[in-house]
């Protein structure tokens, strides 16, 4: 069984910001308001771990795909379910397309679904505005500081 919900945006900020407020674990509660802090030991490479905490327990992660300014996807094991965190972007002439999306698996993912999954699919449309609105001032304050320099 599988429980998925996501949410669209198109934004001018760049593809290279964008990633790094994805792969930058200390922007993660800047963007998502139910996110109090996401943290790892090492580098954001697939394969590695890191813990984060929202308004419910704290969470173990693990990327499971990476393809700069592109895609990136986390995954959280659940009892009988995998939570995978899907974040996609295209650029295209009117600018970078982002979907972040909420996808369950398994035995258990309806229950899933509805315990966690709806609650995060309805903060979506704040991350994903948090994500571009950072991006778009992180954009800024680069060009400033190359212009001082």
């Amino acid at each position: 069984m599988t429980w998925y919900g996501e949410h669209t945006l198109t934004t001018t900020a760049a593809a290279e910001a964008i990633w790094y407020r994805w792969t930058t674990l200390s922007t993660w509660s800047e963007d998502d308001p139910e996110c109090q802090w996401a943290r790892m030991d090492g580098p954001v490479v697939v394969g590695a771990t890191g813990t984060l905490k929202s308004k419910g327990p704290k969470s173990t992660f693990t990327f499971t795909e990476l393809e700069p300014n592109r895609r990136m996807v986390f995954e959280i094991k659940l009892p009988l379910a995998t939570l995978r965190l899907p974040h996609n972007m295209i650029e295209s002439a009117d600018g970078v397309t982002l979907t972040h999306a909420v996808e369950i698996t398994g035995p258990l993912a309806g229950l899933w679904g509805a315990l966690v999954g709806r609650g995060v699919v309805r903060g979506l449309p704040e991350v994903v505005a948090n994500v571009a609105t950072n991006a778009l001032e992180q954009g800024s304050l680069r060009t400033t500081q190359r212009k001082e320099h």
